[in-house]
């Protein structure tokens, strides 16, 4: 695995509040992961950048090739995609994840496509996106989505 791919944060934000240890007594600190794709060197790093400082351990990657390989290898909180990509695009690493990873949460971003940019993130949001995000974003959406997509399955998790 590329030296590129793995980005980590020294800084721990309160992304979550902290788990409890298996005892029950004491809690731990939980750094949420994130896998993020993107064709987009500069959007992958932004993205990758915004998360990390917030405390967030990120990975990344340029497009959803590798998806199940890294999900097969790490223990991912969130996925947040592009949609327009030219192997394995958003779309297609949707919908696989669905039936792999039907619990993992997405956030869907999109903003180039040569098509409509809407219609890609109602697709998204249909194929069970949790949320859609219309490129340029502010940073603050992006981690206003990424941290409420991380406690509401938090939240499933421990409810079930």
């Amino acid at each position: 695995m590329s030296s590129q791919m793995f980005e980590r944060s020294n800084r721990l934000a309160s992304v979550v509040p902290p788990s409890v240890s298996a005892s029950g007594s004491e809690p731990q600190d939980y750094i949420p992961t994130v896998l993020i794709l993107d064709d987009d060197e500069d959007c992958r790093a932004l993205v990758s950048a915004v998360l990390s400082n917030a405390g967030f351990l990120v990975y990344s990657l340029p497009d959803g090739r590798r998806v199940n390989e890294i999900l097969g290898q790490y223990c991912i909180d969130l996925l947040v995609t592009d949609i327009v990509m030219p192997e394995c695009d958003g779309i297609e690493t949707i919908t696989a994840l669905r039936y792999s990873h039907p619990r993992l949460p997405v956030i869907a971003i999109s903003g180039d496509a040569p098509m409509n940019t809407e219609l890609y993130l109602t697709i998204a949001k249909k194929l069970g996106a949790f949320r859609v995000l219309n490129k340029p974003f502010r940073p603050n959406q992006l981690l206003a989505a990424a941290r409420e997509a991380i406690m509401r399955e938090s939240t499933l998790t421990s409810s079930t």
